[in-house]
């Protein structure tokens, strides 16, 4: 029988993955100004948004345009990933760098890089 992976995502920063989807759910909702984000999530710190825009705009999901900030789409794919798992007909050997990001590409994102910069890979044997 052929080898299989099972391939999950997590969250690398998961100190603050809440606040990341929080951003990200509130700049999508139109709160995409300083005083917006501050003003509509109020349960975190200007410290811990400021993380969260900073892991963002590092992961080239989010672009600070003039103190507008807008979110790249391929966060809701980033979102579908995290609660997905993936069984893939791939030998353990064969799961390199570019596998890795081949497969992600192909999953609808654009931003590879981005993704694992946020995510991190869980591979497994199935």
């Amino acid at each position: 029988m052929e080898s299989q992976l099972e391939m999950s995502f997590i969250w690398r920063r998961s100190s603050i993955k809440e606040s990341l989807i929080a951003v990200t759910k509130a700049v999508n909702a139109g709160f995409n100004t300083r005083e917006k984000l501050v003003s509509s999530l109020p349960q975190f710190s200007l410290y811990r948004i400021a993380l969260a825009i900073d892991a963002l705009i590092t992961a080239d999901m989010a672009e600070n345009n003039f103190g507008v900030l807008t979110i790249h789409p391929d966060m809701n794919i980033v979102f579908e990933l995290v609660a997905s798992t993936f069984v893939l007909p791939v030998p353990a050997q064969q799961m390199d760098a570019t596998t890795r990001r081949m497969i992600i590409n192909r999953l609808g994102c654009s931003n590879p890089a981005g993704v694992e910069s946020l995510l991190h890979l869980k591979i497994e044997e199935a």
